[in-house]
């Protein structure tokens, strides 16, 4: 069986809380959710000098925080999780909205149907 991660960052509350009824819509279930940072929000805390705009950060409900979701999927269902995304947030190229990538994964131990 060919599996792959795909790993989602959303940026947005309101987006993460709908993509988790997308994904229970379409019966995509068994995943992992992370609170994150992003990297430049806690470069611009850490090392003001670097001058990246914190102020800018905080477009997302006041906080640079966000959740990352992680799931390993045969291969056939990866797009459908893809679509799921794409229908609750939209366009991914714009400005603060995600991101959302792909692994191979070779192997695998422990996940259950």
């Amino acid at each position: 069986v060919c599996m792959k991660a795909l790993f989602i960052t959303i940026n947005h509350e309101e987006h993460f809380r709908k993509l988790l009824k997308e994904f229970g819509k379409t019966g995509i279930r068994g995943g992992t959710i992370l609170s994150s940072e992003g990297l430049a929000a806690s470069q611009a805390e850490i090392a003001p000098e670097l001058g990246l705009n914190y102020f800018r950060l905080f477009l997302n409900s006041g906080r640079p925080y966000n959740k990352t979701i992680f799931l390993v999927l045969e291969d056939d269902k990866v797009e459908e999780a893809k679509e799921c995304v794409r229908r609750v947030v939209g366009n991914l190229n714009r400005e603060n909205v995600g991101i959302m990538f792909t692994i191979d994964v070779d192997s695998f131990e422990g996940l259950t149907k």
